[in-house]
């Protein structure tokens, strides 16, 4: 068997540059006693001649937390948080930082459960798509002393930097271009637990009702769910309507993408008979047939914007209130809509 190659101590680069075991200490940590130019500079030198790696966990030990961000999300099956993930990734990856990715499943026993987990192993901070209403799981790290971003909601009483996206915007434009389209009776799905991007998105819908002088009806908002099958339900549920609605919005692209597979089997032509709208533009909505017009988000924009929102966090920065303003969407047209016949 081979043998391993040697591992450079800290006492043998403190010999080559003729110093103190912790003078090479205060050199690596940047600290916490100053070190004089010429004497960093032979550390410095002994480091690179004997190719020396300071001990990246007894570094962070002393440091009291680790190179690690947790983020905590409520759905894995849901590419939209996928994608949102990758962004934060980006953002770490670059700033010589690693991502726990913490899977609730819409469980605020959960959310607090990875919380503990997060604080026993140091993590730097934390990045949280909240499951639910609850404020306890911020409260929590906030006890910690774990820099927090909200990303995609907004609770009130949460003290905390977040990124979400214009959803006001988003269901005003999906709803305005169906409306644009002759559709006046129109089914919204929406969340079973309505959080701060649902219920934006329908106020959209409502607002887009309202400056087009066409009444909101209750019995239009249908409950959706969280899985495909849920949108399919939704589906069935707005086909048999009384009003027989000849368009659909729904809070986001699954629900969506489900409530056009109950419209297909009970065969009824998209968008000829009835028309839907999605929201988040996840990758298979431009796969669906007949492709699904939806509210496109920046999803990687999202991540990217949090992950750097909490590294300012994390070195101190104060943040202002220009730094939560909303990200932009836009509505992708594609054949899931139609003119009302």
């Amino acid at each position: 068997m081979p043998k391993l190659p040697h591992a450079v101590t800290r006492d043998e680069v403190a010999k080559e540059a003729n110093v103190s075991a912790a003078t090479v200490s205060y050199v690596v940590n940047n600290g916490p006693r100053p070190v004089a130019p010429e004497t960093r500079n032979k550390v410095l030198a002994a480091i690179q001649k004997l190719g020396y790696r300071p001990n990246a966990v007894a570094r962070n030990l002393r440091m009291q937390h680790t190179s690690t961000i947790g983020l905590i999300i409520p759905d894995t099956y849901n590419p939209f948080f996928a994608e949102v993930a990758r962004g934060v990734e980006q953002i770490a990856f670059e700033n010589n930082m690693t991502v726990v990715l913490c899977h609730s499943d819409y469980k605020l026993e959960r959310e607090l459960q990875y919380i503990e987990v997060l604080q026993a192993e140091r993590a730097a901070g934390v990045i949280w798509f909240p499951a639910t209403n609850s404020t306890e799981p911020a409260i929590r790290v906030s006890n910690y002393g774990m820099p927090l971003v909200v990303l995609d909601r907004i609770l009130a009483g949460v003290r905390a930097p977040f990124v979400v996206a214009d959803n006001f915007l988003g269901g005003y434009l999906a709803t305005k271009h169906l409306i644009e389209l002759g559709h006046k009776v129109i089914a919204c799905i929406t969340r079973p637990m309505v959080l701060s991007h649902s219920s934006e998105r329908i106020r959209g819908y409502r607002q887009a009702l309202i400056d087009h002088d066409i009444p909101f009806n209750e019995s239009l908002l249908i409950t959706g769910g969280l899985r495909l099958e849920d949108g399919r339900n939704a589906g069935f549920q707005i086909l048999e309507h009384p009003l027989k609605p000849t368009a659909i919005f729904a809070y986001n692209d699954f629900m969506a993408i489900g409530a056009m597979r109950a419209i297909h089997e009970k065969a009824v032509p998209i968008p000829t008979s009835i028309s839907i709208v999605g929201f988040d533009d996840i990758p298979q909505a431009a796969f669906t047939s007949p492709a699904l017009t939806t509210v496109s988000q920046p999803k990687l924009e999202m991540g990217r914007q949090g992950g750097a929102l909490l590294l300012d966090v994390m070195d101190g920065r104060t943040i202002s209130l220009k730094d939560n303003a909303p990200l932009s969407v836009k509505l992708v047209v594609r054949e899931s809509t139609g003119a009302c016949s």
